[in-house]
Parts: C-alpha cells; sequence; structure tokens
C-alpha cells in the first residue's frame, strides 16, 4: 500500500483513533521512515485550513513534542506525516502494571506541561483539545513526547465526525468542551490534571492532589490561567523534600489542607463553593503569596465553618501589611494555644493540619526562633503521628511528610548557625535514615537514593569527606545499576576539595566511557564544570 502517490510505502499500521488510522511508512525519496496520521474526509476549503495549521506546526522545535513534516490528500482523505517517535504511550505504560516513582511523574508531569506551554505561546497559539494517555509517548529514554494533533486540526477544519466529545476524549474533556464545545488554554490545563491523576494512581506524591484538583475545576476560571503555573507548582511540590528549599516547605505545607468539613453552612451557601473558596484562599495565600486575594476568598467563607479562619486571616493581613515580627509571633502563639486546647482531642487530622500551617508560617519567617518554634511544633506532630500522644485517632499518613519537614528544618538551621551545624546536620541524617526505613519510601529506590545523596551532600559541608564516600560505595553496592552515582558524586567531592586538576582528568575520563551515560541529565553540567575547572 502506497500513500501520496508512490511516495510513502506504507510497512504496517500503528494504531487507530476517533480520526483515522496511523501508518508506519517509508519515505521512497528520502529514505526515512514516518508516522503517517490520517485526519478523515476533507474537501478543498477545510484542507487549505489543515495545511495553513501545520504551516505553524512545521515551526515547532521543541523536544517533547513531535515534528510534522508534511501534509497530503489522498482519494479525499487528509494525511500529515511526522516523526516516528518509538516506545510505549501513556495508557501502554500505565497498563504494564510497573510502579511509577514520585520522580518519574513529577519528571511526565513537568515535561508535558513544558511542551503544551510551548505550544500555548506559538502565535496563533494551538490548543490541543485532546491531552490524553495515548497521545503521550514515553521515548525508550524515558522523555515525554506529544505527537497527536487531530483535534486541533479538526478544529480548524469545524466538524465533528462522533466518537468523541467535542474534540475532546472521554474521562479527558474539559466540562466547556462538552458544553458547547468552546475550548481554550484551560480546557488543556483541564485534561493535564485528568492525565496527572491516572498517572499518579491511588498512592499519589504527597500535595500531588491538591495540584490535580485546582486544574480540574468545573469552572474554567478556577483552574490555573497558565500552564506554566501547573508546571511551577510542580517543580516547588518535588522539591518538597529537597535540601534548604524554603519556598517549597511553605507551599508543601499548605497543599496539606485538603480535607476539609462538608457540613451544610449555616447561612445555606453549598458545601461546595464554601469549601472552593476555603481552599482557593489557602492556594493564594501558601502557593503565590497572595495574601490580599486570600483575604477576599476567605471572607467569602461563612463564620464558624472553619473557626481557624480567623487565625488564617490576620496572618494573611498582617503579612501583606508587612507587620512586625512579634505581631505575627503573637497570632502564631494564640493560634497554637487554641490548636491546643481545642481541637488536639477533638479531630486529630485538624490539628495535624493546623500544626502543618503553623509550622511553615515560623519557617517563613527565616529567623532562628521560627526555626525551633517550627521543629517543637513539627516534633510534637511526628509523635502524635507515631501513636505515643494517647490519642485514639492516629493517621499515619502524616509520618512522612513530618519528617521531611524537620530535616528542612534542621538543615535551615545548619545553614544559619554555622557553629552548631555539624550537630543540626547529624540530626538531619538520622530524621533522613528514618525516613527512608519506612515501608512506604523503602520500596522506592530513586527516592531512597535521592535521600541518601542528600546525606552525603550533608556529610561534605561539614568536610566528612570519608563519611561522604562510604555512604556512596553502600549506594552502589546496593543499587548496582546505577554507576553514576558513585561516579558523579566522587567527581564532586574531588572538586569541592579542590583536588589536582589531573586527578580531575582521569576520573572524568573514566566516567565518560560508562555506557549510555551521556544520557543522564547530569553529564552535560559536569562536563562543564570540569571543563572550567581544569581549564
Amino acid at each position: 500500500m502506497y500513500l501520496s502517490g508512490n511516495r510513502y510505502k506504507v510497512i504496517r499500521r500503528l494504531g487507530e483513533g476517533g480520526y483515522g488510522c496511523v501508518y508506519l511508512a517509508e519515505d521512497q525519496v528520502l529514505h526515512k521512515t514516518w508516522a503517517i496520521k490520517e485526519i478523515g474526509d476533507e474537501d478543498n476549503a477545510s484542507y487549505a485550513a489543515i495545511k495553513a495549521e501545520i504551516g505553524v506546526l512545521s515551526k515547532v522545535s521543541h523536544p517533547g513534542i513531535v515534528r510534522i513534516t508534511d501534509a497530503f490528500r489522498s482519494c479525499r482523505r487528509a494525511y500529515i506525516v511526522m516523526d516516528y517517535i518509538k516506545g510505549m504511550n501513556l495508557k501502554q505504560v500505565m497498563q504494564s502494571g510497573k510502579k511509577l516513582s514520585d520522580k518519574v511523574i513529577f519528571r511526565w508531569g513537568e515535561e508535558i506541561c513544558d511542551a503544551v506551554s510551548y505550544l500555548h505561546g506559538m502565535e496563533p497559539a494551538v490548543i490541543l483539545r485532546d491531552i490524553k494517555p495515548q497521545n503521550i509517548m514515553v521515548r525508550p529514554d524515558g522523555h515525554i513526547v506529544l505527537i497527536d494533533f487531530g483535534a486541533a486540526f479538526k478544529h480548524v477544519r469545524g466538524s465533528d465526525d462522533g466518537g468523541e466529545y467535542s474534540f475532546g476524549s472521554r474521562g479527558y474533556v474539559s466540562p466547556e468542551q462538552l458544553n458547547d464545545g468552546r475550548a481554550d488554554v484551560r480546557s488543556d490545563i483541564y485534561a493535564i490534571g485528568k492525565v496527572l491523576d491516572y498517572i499518579s494512581g491511588k498512592d499519589k506524591p504527597f500535595g500531588f492532589s491538591f495540584i490535580i484538583k485546582r486544574c480540574i475545576m468545573k469552572k474554567p476560571e478556577l483552574r490555573y490561567k497558565r500552564v506554566s503555573s501547573v508546571r511551577r507548582s510542580l517543580v516547588l511540590l518535588s522539591h518538597a523534600g529537597a535540601i534548604a528549599l524554603t519556598s517549597a516547605i511553605i507551599l508543601m505545607a499548605g497543599c496539606i489542607f485538603l480535607t476539609l468539613e462538608r457540613d451544610k453552612t449555616e447561612d445555606g451557601i453549598s458545601n461546595a463553593r464554601a469549601e472552593q473558596s476555603y481552599e482557593q484562599g489557602l492556594m493564594c495565600f501558601y502557593e503565590l503569596d497572595d495574601y490580599e486575594a486570600t483575604l477576599r476568598y476567605l471572607d467569602a467563607v461563612p463564620e464558624g465553618l472553619y473557626p481557624e479562619k480567623e487565625y488564617y486571616k490576620a496572618l494573611a493581613g498582617e503579612l501583606a501589611g508587612g507587620n512586625e515580627a512579634e505581631k505575627i509571633d503573637d497570632t502564631l502563639s494564640d493560634f497554637e494555644e487554641y490548636n491546643e486546647s481545642h481541637v488536639k482531642q477533638q479531630d486529630t487530622d485538624r490539628y495535624l493540619r493546623n500544626n502543618f500551617c503553623m509550622a511553615k508560617a515560623y519557617i517563613s519567617k527565616g529567623d532562628a526562633r521560627g526555626y525551633e518554634k517550627a521543629f517543637d511544633i513539627m516534633s510534637r506532630t511526628l509523635l502524635v503521628c507515631r501513636g505515643e500522644e494517647g490519642l485514639c485517632e492516629m493517621p499515619v499518613r502524616y509520618e512522612s511528610d513530618a519528617l521531611k519537614v524537620l530535616i528542612n528544618i534542621l538543615v535551615l538551621e545548619g545553614r544559619e548557625e554555622k557553629a552548631a551545624r555539624a550537630d543540626k546536620y547529624r540530626s538531619a541524617i538520622r530524621y533522613i535514615d528514618e525516613l527512608i526505613s519506612m515501608p512506604e519510601i523503602a520500596g522506592d529506590s530513586e527516592y531512597v537514593i535521592a535521600k541518601r545523596m542528600d546525606e552525603a551532600a550533608l556529610l561534605t559541608e561539614i568536610q566528612e569527606y570519608k563519611e561522604a564516600i562510604s555512604i556512596y560505595d553502600d549506594t552502589e553496592r546496593d543499587y548496582p545499576l546505577s554507576p553514576k552515582i558513585k561516579y558523579f558524586a566522587h567527581l564532586s567531592l574531588l572538586l569541592q576539595q579542590n583536588a589536582k586538576k589531573s586527578e580531575v582528568a582521569a576520573l572524568w575520563d573514566m566516567i565518560s566511557r560508562v555506557d549510555g551515560i551521556e544520557s543522564d541529565s547530569n553529564f552535560k553540567v559536569m562536563e562543564e564544570r570540569v571543563e572550567s575547572y581544569i581549564g
């Protein structure tokens, strides 16, 4: 079978979607292999519109977006020619039953957002309208590629053949597309949220549900306004357990406020509306540092529904007005007393969420007393999570989150207090050991490796080089398929210790010979560091 005369020889059919078949074909002129997608019956006018759209897409230069090279008509059917991407689509990956690590979930989410944001930024903007797992490929190197623009072309053509929903697919199409067919940037954001929900499964990374929930708000005006904002949230959240990222700690604490009371309000406002206003207010406070918006949203929440609301409003007002730290301390002190005396014995889950909130506020002050108070609050939180406070309800799901915050506090204190740095870092390392020994954490090898590297980095900062190297060696022993961990870590140590240039060059030569290491994201960074060091 040939297409476009004798230009493209069809090798086999790759798949079939709502808009037509996709074929693997060999270009008889260029002697290259392409994927050719059939996008339906087209008259001259609609085909001309599609050609114009392809003219826009042919300018795309992004590693996460398939390259479109040609379009043609054959027997009244329109076809587009694009790069053939090897690998599996996200649906196939998920159906394989392989458990994805949090690191992979975050990376794929960020790459999807990066690609879609690029398309939205084109002139004119390209709205995909049909983002779904089947349209997202995972290359053999593990990176994401968007491969299907069929819905965008159908929009240009201005028709809908059925089998899909207003240019979108069941389960991923936005409400506004279902209602009247209209779609904009926020419609793609809705679909991104659904994809994130799909790939993260039931055991979502900490705080992930918060981002998803905002993406898939029924009303478009309540969603993120730009895909870049979704990506920013993912980046911040993915670093919530990393060393010394204060802004990520702030987001992490805010993301805990996901479970809200669902009782009817006294003045008749619906549960959903009240909950939505409350969540939007907290999001503006923790993620956006928009305290004026926080106050506006919280003002829409009925009195008495969330007693903590007044403390949040007070903190938002004080921060927005640039008030002195002492006034913020007074508000937090009152909040803490209320939480201990009124909430602790009544609602353990709410008590812990309030503790995370207060710890975040103390950390954001950035002073020694704030770190001390935050540490004290999170230490009590950890005790409750471990059932050491005698409460009847023990939400152990917060235990790992509490450990992560405690680790970050200790690192922040260590950076501020040079004299106490060694003791603080040692304590942080002990908490890291507790964290990675937890059953739900220990099974995630990539996360465990990352935390071991954090331990080694802390030891390096306090000049415990032999112990740091020991951790690298242990990690190499426990995870023999990751030699790059040991090599890159050793190279970093040599650079930090001002080793001889010849020693650095010899190690780099050995690193460069490791099979496949050039595909590692750290390779180019280390290469630049070595070249600069050697001169």
